[in-house]
């Protein structure tokens, strides 16, 4: 069968490439890269209702190959049975030792050097190759293949999948499965809210928002730009991510993170039993505990932090420093 690589999409996971295992042996998140030539990836999120043995080694490197799908958005749902791989490796184990992982680790020399649409490369091209011919997994239509890679095989590792589905990453999927880590970094005066691993496409918007548990129902800071008017949801501070980071632009571009000495208080969002209603209370000077949030939609959030942060108040109620803010927090 010959392969439309405008179809198909690549991702490799370990040895300090693009993914990471989380929350479990049965989730796995991945930056995916059409082999068409489309410079930007789209990261997925996989979950297993079933895995069996990666083995202790193997967990660290695997192989997504994604058919059938033009865009991102092709991916959303699609289910695999799974694929017993003790007995791939027993019919075979020569071509998975050899030819197999020379390949992997040429794509995986690529991958972690960044080098500019990996997944394009002839090298990549042939990996996949080789997957259909030797291995005879990939079919005609929309599917997926999450494969331990040939070097796992090399110690020893099998794997057992069942009932796997793969989600495009964002929205209710997305933070439902993943939380992001955040800090707080003080640069030149200024308060930044740095937050990774944040689930998810780029270029995708995030509504942040900060509550003060001592302020009660925990409501919300409203939040005005220094040099400008306040947003019809003027508790919400935008930001984008950009491969699971936050930014101020959409293409990721300048520094990580949002400046919060750019923002100054103008209320707060106070939560009612069946309304909510704003008031223009602010705090200034002295120390205040605050708690990020990432909002879905108006003030019901996708994901609200486990631990607090101190904050300090300069004498217009703007944030100017931050007690142990460089601890990274969940």
């Amino acid at each position: 069968m010959a392969l439309n690589y405008d179809t198909t999409w690549l991702g490799i996971l370990g040895g300090g490439a693009s993914g990471s295992l989380v929350a479990g042996g049965s989730i796995y998140q991945m930056d995916v890269w059409n082999m068409g030539g489309n410079p930007l990836p789209a990261r997925v999120l996989i979950t297993g209702k079933r895995v069996g043995a990666m083995a202790e080694a193997g967990a660290s490197h695997a192989l997504l190959i994604v058919t059938g799908c033009r865009t991102a958005k092709d991916m959303d749902g699609i289910e695999d049975s799974g694929l017993d791989w003790e007995l791939a490796v027993g019919l075979k184990g020569s071509a998975l030792l050899k030819t197999g992982a020379t390949l992997f680790k040429t794509v995986c020399a690529e991958v972690c050097a960044k080098t500019v649409n990996w997944a394009a490369h002839e090298s990549a091209k042939r990996l996949v190759q080789w997957t259909m011919d030797d291995l005879g997994i990939i079919k005609p239509g929309r599917q997926f293949n999450l494969l331990p890679s040939p070097l796992s095989f090399a110690v020893g590792a099998g794997i057992f999948y069942e009932w796997q589905t793969l989600h495009l990453l964002g929205g209710k999927i997305g933070w439902q499965y993943i939380s992001p880590k955040w800090y707080i970094d003080t640069v030149r005066g200024n308060v930044w809210l740095q937050m990774y691993n944040i689930p998810e496409q780029n270029g995708e918007e995030v509504r942040i928002g900060f509550s003060v548990p001592e302020w009660g129902l925990d409501p919300y800071i409203r939040w005005k730009k220094k040099d400008g008017m306040a947003g019809g949801n003027d508790f919400h501070i935008l930001g984008y991510a950009f491969d699971g980071f936050l930014f101020e632009r959409r293409d990721g571009r300048g520094f990580s993170g949002v400046n919060l000495s750019n923002l100054q208080q103008i209320g707060r969002l106070r939560d009612g039993i069946l309304s909510t209603s704003r008031t223009t209370e602010v705090k200034k000077r002295g120390w205040l505990t605050v708690r990020p949030t990432v909002f879905r939609f108006g003030n019901l959030p996708y994901w609200e932090a486990d631990h607090t942060v101190e904050m300090m108040l300069d004498s217009d109620g703007c944030f100017s420093a931050a007690s142990k803010g460089n601890q990274v927090r969940s």
